[in-house]
């Protein structure tokens, strides 16, 4: 997280033109244990020019008996008002829960007909498990202010030991409801499968999944945003539910 602040002072001195920076905190709620969890991420952005903005941004987090963390680094690309691409890289080291190497690549296309289709692939390498997948989707606005988004994601799992390859997937829905630079609403679920060591460290199976929940956020001011998302995940196999909260808060000047 130490990065992400130093970036910050290092560009507002120098290059960059407007900043951001976003705190996100997690609470987990592991209810077949009765224990808790924790994430935070700390994120800088600055911007460069019309065109170009960098960022940094750290993870911490502590769930069962692990401490982790990771850092990395962003890139975005705008060629056009209406098309935005971006990078970014997160490393760690000894991690269980938490990915070593975490590599996304995300593009959005925004049309005018009320249609913007959009990407994540994620390359992703845990201590035991390799996971690659595609997430494709579609924002659909045809009724200024309510915005429907459903997600397709498939890929697959490489296990280390024994070594093996299955396939996850992943489809699911959100509806938002928004006030532009004022508020907004939303609902959601997901269903598909996943591989298991991102959710409880080192293993080497898949897990069906089920999650619904809601959000909300609020702007202050223009400058500032705050959004609170909670979610509920069955785990099937693992015969455990999570509830996690998550508060967002990002400010950019």
């Amino acid at each position: 997280m130490k990065y992400a602040l130093l970036l910050l002072v290092i560009l507002s001195t120098s290059l960059a033109s407007a900043h951001e920076v976003q705190f996100i905190g997690q609470h987990l709620d592991i209810r077949r244990q009765k224990e808790t969890g924790w994430q935070s991420d700390v994120l800088a952005r600055a911007t460069l020019s019309r065109k170009f903005e960098v960022g940094l941004q750290g993870t911490y987090l502590e769930r069962f008996d692990f401490h982790e963390k990771r850092g990395g680094a962003l890139l975005s690309y705008q060629p056009k008002e209406n098309i935005i691409l971006e990078g970014k890289i997160l490393l760690g080291n000894g991690n269980e829960i938490l990915p070593n190497q975490d590599y996304f690549l995300n593009g959005f296309w925004g049309l005018s007909d009320g249609f913007s289709p959009f990407f994540f692939y994620r390359n992703t390498n845990f201590s035991e498990t390799h996971v690659q997948s595609v997430r494709v989707g579609l924002e659909i606005e045809k009724v200024s202010g309510f915005i429907i988004i459903p997600t397709f994601l498939t890929g697959k799992a490489t296990f280390n030991s024994p070594a093996s390859t299955k396939n996850i997937h992943n489809y699911g829905l959100k509806l938002v409801y928004y006030r532009e630079a004022h508020y907004s609403f939303g609902i959601f679920g997901y269903k598909g499968k996943e591989a298991s060591q991102g959710i409880i460290g080192t293993s080497n199976f898949l897990v069906d999944t089920t999650t619904g929940g809601v959000s909300a956020s609020y702007y202050f001011i223009p400058s500032l945003r705050s959004e609170i998302i909670f979610d509920y995940t069955d785990y099937h196999e693992l015969k455990n539910q999570f509830l996690t909260t998550t508060l967002n808060l990002a400010w950019r000047f």
